[in-house]
């Protein structure tokens, strides 16, 4: 099993859990109130309009922010998925552009559907409403214990979603 999705597990037995979502809707909404409560409570906060003053370096897993008129940030990252300009959504365990390590958390979301039975976690892809792409980046942020999320253009047309992670929740989960 993922090591980020074992770590997951922990870190709900510790807050007092005694099992993990069983349904799509309450893993949802598990994750947007994590999210929220996380974006809303942290110490950085990307940009929001979609804004290319990012480099997300798939080599070394690290994205950099340039805000305008702003300090740069720069954090661990992993890629959630793609998002294409006709609306279809692409998780990146299953992209072929996606290198095996930025996976992970996306990884971990999959084998979570799959040890769980969500169906709605097991499908490499497809058309998706702004609701549901904004369920699905939620999601990997809460299994993954991200500090957010962020969308931004990719060089090939459409949006790349990434989990950015300011700590060190990373650290040793990646063989780093």
């Amino acid at each position: 099993m993922n090591e980020i999705l074992l770590e997951f597990a922990g870190r709900q037995a510790d807050a007092g859990a005694t099992q993990l979502p069983e349904s799509y809707w309450q893993l949802a909404v598990n994750a947007g109130f994590f999210l929220k409560t996380r974006m809303a409570g942290g110490r950085f906060t990307p940009p929001r309009d979609g804004s290319s003053a990012f480099r997300l370096n798939l080599k070394k897993g690290r994205i950099v922010f340039f805000p305008d008129g702003g300090q740069e940030t720069a954090a661990q990252a992993q890629v959630i998925g793609t998002y294409s300009d006709d609306g279809s959504w692409m998780w990146a365990w299953g992209h072929p552009d996606v290198p095996l390590p930025m996976q992970q958390a996306a990884w971990a979301v999959q084998q979570f559907g799959e040890r769980q039975e969500i169906e709605d976690l097991l499908s490499r892809g497809g058309p998706v409403d702004a609701a549901r792409l904004a369920e699905f980046q939620a999601i990997c942020a809460y299994i993954s214990d991200a500090d957010g999320v962020f969308m931004g253009p990719h060089g090939a047309g459409g949006q790349v979603a990434v989990c950015y992670y300011l700590g060190d929740q990373l650290t040793g989960l990646l063989g780093e």
